[in-house]
């Protein structure tokens, strides 16, 4: 059962394209929480392996994964052009990781990490796509010191007022 994705997910998938045409490789991709991040990077994910390229989806939380697993699976991504785990574990593995052409990392807002670091730094031709609805941290070191663009959703005024 594939999703139907919403106005403001296409948007934001077409926003996510126009800032590859330009040339940036990292980027921020800030949403509401409950606005379908995992759909659209579901959906990103088909795209990608259906023109027979790799995908690596990074996670923090081990009960996240499975749902994020599911949704993928049910959006039609080729499952064996995806590898899929928690960064714990994908950095322990990162020498047996196959090199990605596109990175997803949920809940972005930790990227910055050693570990999520450690992966990213592997593979330095990938395009990263950081999502996440906090792209603020606490402490000195920010998201937008690693990333070439940062794309803004609808806030939840905006899509609450849409219905």
């Amino acid at each position: 059962m594939m999703y139907e994705l919403r106005p403001y997910q296409n948007d934001l998938i077409k926003k996510i394209i126009n800032s590859m045409k330009h040339h940036h490789r990292v980027i921020i991709v800030q949403s509401p929480p409950r606005t379908g991040k995992t759909v659209v990077m579901a959906e990103i994910a088909r795209r990608t392996t259906a023109k027979n390229n790799r995908v690596l989806f990074m996670i923090h939380r081990r009960e996240v994964l499975k749902q994020a697993i599911d949704t993928f699976k049910d959006q039609g991504v080729n499952p064996d052009l995806l590898t899929a785990g928690m960064v714990q574990t994908l950095t322990r593995r990162i020498d047996k990781l196959k090199k990605p052409n596109v990175i997803l990392v949920d809940e972005a807002h930790h990227a910055l990490a050693k570990s999520y670091q450690r992966i990213l730094k592997q593979f330095p031709q990938a395009i990263v796509l950081l999502f996440t609805a906090t792209p603020h941290r606490t402490g000195r070191q920010q998201l937008d010191q690693i990333a070439d663009d940062i794309i803004v959703g609808q806030s939840i005024h905006e899509l609450t007022e849409k219905g």
